[in-house]
């Protein structure tokens, strides 16, 4: 309508009153159509930086800094979804020095087996690695990449695409799952306790006094057959605790009649003055124990 109005005034011919209200009217479109189309460009502008911002908060969200998730310590409960045996659990601790604290059972010899913690191991983070580096109780040298498949405040699930021992590849095709340790049991543990296993078919069927000491060290108390209560002089007594898994480093098992040093790992709860231990044993078997805190250990003698 504007360009046939411009057309006709070409042509000589004056506009019509009407014409002329019909151009200040096209006129006045046209400038609020210039004021829409500037608003609009305004609006898109603001758009497009909040989603430049949001998605800048977004890629923060999706590329978690790892390296501060993975400080701490964990425990291994699951190997390809299905749960470990108590006694094959491992440890590791991440500090912020990049140092590992590596926990876990060794078997000596034949009839030897024992629960060791190893600093002797550094790590680092690359983007979605966990790279460590040591050696472990009997000076062999490990190289491990851990490739973190999922890691928050619970939970850190990874696979292990390079694994070498004394710089000799070993493929290992699991997913490992850890828990984070977040509790300490240690006030409420340290005390001494009568109990016995609760098991079925157990072989153990007798009760027995566990006095655990703050320093890590405990004393065990068992009845001879003459029912006297007597303290185990080469029990070389050793335990460790994460979280809710204790371990215990012994010797001489007077159960089965073993010689030699040997360790048992045990899932623990303790509810006011009882405690229960669980452990998953071999052909899916659970075992368990439970005791009272008691004021004293027995008289020996």
């Amino acid at each position: 309508m504007l360009y046939q109005y411009i057309h006709n005034h070409q042509d000589g011919h004056v506009p019509s009153t009407n014409n002329l209200k019909t151009k200040f009217l096209i006129t006045g479109n046209h400038l609020n159509t210039k004021n829409m189309k500037s608003k609009i460009l305004s609006l898109l502008a603001f758009l497009t930086l909040t989603a430049v911002v949001l998605n800048g908060c977004k890629s923060k969200d999706d590329n978690p800094d790892y390296s501060a998730l993975a400080l701490g310590t964990w425990v291994n409960t699951q190997i390809n979804s299905a749960p470990v045996l108590t006694d094959d659990a491992f440890i590791m601790e991440l500090l912020s020095d990049h140092t590992e604290l590596y926990a876990i059972g060794f078997q000596l010899d034949e009839t030897s087996k024992i629960w060791k913690e190893n600093s002797n191991y550094t790590y680092t983070v690359v983007n979605d690695l966990i790279i460590i580096d040591g050696v472990d109780i009997f000076d062999i040298e490990y190289h491990m990449e851990f490739k973190i498949i999922t890691l928050n405040q619970e939970t850190l699930i990874f696979s292990i695409p390079a694994f070498s021992i004394d710089g000799v590849e070993i493929p290992n095709p699991n997913i490992f799952t850890c828990n984070r340790v977040t509790d300490d049991f240690s006030t409420e543990f340290t005390d001494v306790w009568y109990g016995k296993c609760t098991s079925d078919n157990t072989a153990d069927t007798a009760f027995h006094y566990w006095e655990y000491f703050a320093d890590g060290t405990y004393n065990y108390y068992y009845q001879d057959e003459d029912e006297k209560w007597i303290k185990k002089s080469d029990n070389e007594g050793r335990y460790f605790l994460y979280g809710d898994l204790f371990v215990s480093n012994y010797s001489n098992d007077l159960i089965s009649g073993g010689t030699g040093l040997a360790y048992e790992c045990w899932n623990f709860n303790i509810t006011g003055n009882t405690m229960i231990w669980n452990g998953l044993r071999e052909n899916n078997i659970t075992v368990t124990y439970q005791m009272d805190k008691v004021a004293s250990p027995p008289e020996t003698r």
